[in-house]
């Protein structure tokens, strides 16, 4: 990440979100859902005032797949809206029916998103395929191009401060958001090629590039889509972070050893379970108080709800 993204986002972090500590990991359910709104809103603002910009300059030349690329922008504004709605229901706290929070809304707003992109994909690649056949003609624009051209370099910089943003709150939504603000960068950056062509009489590359963007962002809705179901699903965590808790619980005294350890992800919130051994002849009082140590120690490191269960270390060669 650029040095220019990080001072930019540590600078509306300070205005916006008032948070003097710029933590590189934000794990506290209040502030998380401040981080996300400042995402939604900068995106919103951004890609209304692009979309606009583009409708018309689309209008004006005729060309499909600037008009695509305007779809593209608009539709950035909706998914910013269920970002916003996402953060919103994910950080309402636990219920009888819902123990766990409602953490994994997040991974919802994300298949959303990619619901959504496919959706607008797959109708502006009919409309694009429907003019590459007719070869209808579009007006080129150098100014036009140069416009494009800009936008795709704003598209960027929105694309990394969601990265950024997305990152420090480990969410997977913004991360969404981000790839969503990159293809539309990348979408530009094909209309304002395809735009310079129409100048020169060549139509059907507007069709074509209206046929590459919608390839683009239909191969970033499945993208998302992925990632969001598999992580709604459950995923395997990583190695070096199960090694992480297992180092932190070996640190307390009288854990001999650690193993079946298990992480349940649920958004901004994390259940995690672990079996410590220790000696046989520890009293259940000692044994206790060592799991109740362990705990600590891992929440206190993970801001996560920790369960462990003790077994003698005799039990360790029975396995």
């Amino acid at each position: 990440m650029s040095d220019f993204t990080i001072k930019t986002v540590d600078f509306m972090i300070k205005k916006f979100v008032k948070d003097p500590t710029l933590d590189r990991k934000v794990t506290d359910p209040t502030l998380r859902k401040k981080y996300a709104y400042l995402e939604a809103w900068v995106s919103i603002v951004g890609n209304f005032v692009l979309a606009l910009i583009k409708v018309l300059l689309g209008l004006m030349l005729n060309s499909i797949s600037l008009l695509a690329d305007a779809a593209h922008t608009a539709s950035d504004v909706l998914t910013s809206v269920v970002v916003l709605l996402g953060f919103k229901i994910s950080s309402s706290p636990a219920d009888k029916k819902h123990p766990y929070g409602h953490g994994r809304v997040e991974f919802i707003a994300s298949l959303i998103i990619s619901v959504m992109l496919l959706f607008i994909g797959i109708e502006f690649g009919k409309s694009s395929y429907t003019r590459l056949t007719a070869n209808v003609a579009v007006k080129g624009s150098y100014v036009v191009a140069l416009i494009m051209v800009l936008g795709a370099l704003l598209k960027e910089w929105m694309a990394r401060f969601s990265v950024e943003l997305g990152t420090r709150t480990d969410s997977s939504a913004l991360i969404a958001d981000a790839w969503h603000h990159r293809t539309d960068g990348i979408a530009s950056i094909l209309v304002a090629v395809a735009i310079v062509a129409s100048q020169f009489g060549y139509y059907r590359v507007d069709a074509i590039f209206g046929l590459l963007v919608s390839a683009l962002i239909i191969y970033t809705g499945i993208s998302i889509a992925i990632d969001s179901t598999s992580k709604l699903i459950g995923e395997v965590p990583e190695d070096e972070v199960l090694k992480d808790i297992e180092n932190t619980a070996l640190q307390v005294a009288g854990v001999s050893g650690v193993h079946k350890i298990n992480i349940y992800n649920y958004g901004s919130y994390e259940e995690i379970c672990l079996h410590v051994q220790v000696e046989d002849d520890f009293s259940l009082v000692k044994a206790h108080d060592i799991s109740e140590e362990v705990e600590r120690v891992i929440e206190e490191k993970t801001n996560s709800r920790v369960t462990v269960h003790v077994e003698p270390l005799s039990d360790l060669a029975k396995q």
